[in-house]
């Protein structure tokens, strides 16, 4: 049987096409269980460190790194390029084999870890992580990563560059408001009378969610005309997951899918930070800064309002 490699620390740093990263950023903190140091610092370009308090497996290193990953994709609206990935500090295990297994994880990533093009650092960054990353944080996150369970995959290979056309990934960004809503149910006081899949449609959960967290999103949308828009979102996702004969004639066009990937990764992200305890304040402008944009956007928008 192959032996199993043991270290204390992995080390992943990151950089990120045609941009210098901003900096200096440094937020460190231990885990609440004593078991993990994690710092994350910024100044050119990106590190990550984890470091056990004794020799741990490396795929059990890599699954807290992961998580830090996911995190901070919330936080910036893409993941960094990861250059390298290095296991080190082992009383037992070789570094050559540490170097392997390093290199292997690197070629066996999920391809969600690579971000669609149509996101981009500097715009679609909602927050520096040094403002809120912390052992409180980390903790939250960790109990709603396990949650949202498979849903907040199908969020990432949404915004993943993973070859699935733009009117799929928004109709499984449009399907994920049921999700949503039931995960509010249990973190907050909000939408405790609906019952996503037993009662209460698709519609009800994109609609109870915009009016809660995204009005400054949709709110061009809504106040042209608040029922069509819903009909033609809705749509969009029936489109995808029916037959024709069973499809509406008023969906997102292709640009138009575009826009709502952009606009329902926000809604998602901005949700998620309200469940993390994160304040609104600390990104707030930026989100309306990204909203403006969005709305400017190939005059997509007007269009489509044009059409409602």
């Amino acid at each position: 049987m192959e032996k199993l490699a043991k270290c204390k620390m992995v080390i992943g740093t990151y950089i990120n096409d045609n941009i210098i990263l901003g900096g200096p950023y440094v937020a460190e903190f231990e885990t609440s269980d004593n078991k993990f140091f994690i710092k994350v610092e910024q100044c050119g370009y990106r590190k990550i460190s984890i470091k056990a308090s004794e020799d741990t497996s490396v795929f059990e290193l890599y699954g807290v790194f992961t998580k830090i990953e996911r995190l901070l994709m919330i936080f910036d609206g893409q993941f960094l390029n990861l250059e390298n990935l290095e296991f080190t500090d082992s009383s037992d295990t070789e570094k050559s084999m540490l170097k392997s297994v390093g290199n292997n994880l690197m070629h066996q990533r999920l391809t969600y870890f690579k971000s669609v093009d149509l996101v981009s650092y500097k715009a679609d960054k909602l927050l520096e992580f040094d403002e809120v990353l912390s052992s409180d944080l980390y903790d939250k996150w960790e109990q709603l990563l396990e949650e949202l369970d498979i849903a907040h995959q199908m969020y990432l290979y949404a915004m993943g560059d993973t070859k699935i056309t733009v009117d799929v990934k928004c109709a499984f960004l449009i399907e994920l408001a049921e999700t949503l809503v039931e995960v509010l149910k249990v973190y907050t006081d909000s939408f405790q009378k609906l019952k996503p899949g037993n009662g209460t449609s698709l519609k009800e959960c994109v609609k109870a969610l915009i009016e809660e967290y995204g009005k400054d999103i949709f709110e061009r949308e809504m106040e042209a005309n608040e029922k069509e828009f819903l009909s033609t979102m809705i749509n969009s996702r029936i489109r995808i997951m029916h037959i024709k004969r069973n499809q509406k004639k008023k969906y997102f066009n292709g640009n138009e899918s575009v826009l709502y990937i952009l606009k329902l990764s926000l809604l998602y992200r901005r949700i998620l930070l309200d469940i993390l305890g994160v304040d609104k304040q600390v990104y707030i402008d930026k989100l309306q800064k990204c909203v403006s944009r969005l709305n400017r956007w190939n005059d997509t928008l007007d269009k489509l309002l044009l059409r409602l």
